[in-house]
């Protein structure tokens, strides 16, 4: 099936890596710097979420040091560094989301690193991406979309799909049994990209392995479907044109 066919089928879609090896060590370099710089920049701490601000039970009860600077998730990352942005820009990854979205004419709504740190990352529960709190459109047309820098194992946390339950609304996501057989684990190279429908379940369990797993996490919107939510961030609503005359302008 064609890309956009499994999206749909599944409710989400596992990419060959896109990024080639040289480009993976600039972003992983460019992230090494952003995560060091994020807990002792203000500004930047504001937009982070830290291992230590989350309970240990997301960590299978594993404690860590209350000062720990383990960071869980950097908002904003095209704002604090915005070398990245070519790649969140990347036309193989466009073209993807466009054949998800069924449209040409798209938007970025939010790009941020979630980082399940080596031995302490914390899991995520079953959810949905539609509805939520942050930045969601009015109708379930968008995409989420995550660049894995290092690649996903079952060992790092690797994302969990229930497969096909974006076409059944009415199953909870606090109803999804460990065993259930449309559970699917998205194991990937470093390089490839996940797209996840915004109705699909998935979580992704803790990562206890010696190895990091940094995901860049971007949502994807069409332009003709509205937010409903007030909150933005430095990309929210700028098409792919706008951000990357922003970069020519900054190396310019």
């Amino acid at each position: 099936m064609q890309p956009a066919e499994t999206y749909h089928d599944k409710g989400y879609y596992i990419s060959d890596p896109l990024f080639s090896a040289s480009e993976l060590a600039e972003v992983s370099s460019l992230l090494d710097h952003l995560v060091a710089r994020a807990a002792d920049c203000e500004e930047m701490a504001k937009d982070c979420v830290f291992e230590r601000d989350q309970p240990a039970s997301k960590r299978g009860g594993v404690a860590i040091e209350p000062d720990s600077k383990a960071v869980f998730i950097v908002g904003d990352v095209p704002r604090f560094c915005p070398q990245l942005i070519p790649f969140l820009t990347d036309l193989k990854l466009v073209d993807l989301v466009a054949s998800f979205l069924g449209t040409s004419d798209i938007v970025m709504h939010f790009a941020n690193l979630t980082m399940k740190s080596a031995k302490i990352g914390s899991g995520i529960n079953w959810h949905r991406d539609f509805l939520n709190k942050f930045i969601c459109p009015v109708a379930p047309s968008m995409v989420r979309t995550m660049i894995c820098v290092d690649g996903m194992s079952p060992d790092t946390g690797a994302t969990r799909f229930l497969s096909g339950s974006h076409n059944e609304p009415g199953q909870a996501a606090s109803d999804v049994e460990p065993m259930d057989d449309r559970i699917e684990v998205a194991a990937c190279s470093a390089g490839a990209v996940a797209a996840i429908h915004p109705l699909v379940l998935h979580c992704g369990p803790p990562n206890f392995s010696p190895l990091p797993r940094r995901n860049i996490v971007i949502q994807w919107g069409r332009t003709d479907v509205p937010l409903a939510t007030d909150f933005k961030e430095s990309v929210t609503g700028k098409t792919i044109e706008c951000l990357r005359a922003e970069v020519n302008r900054i190396n310019y």
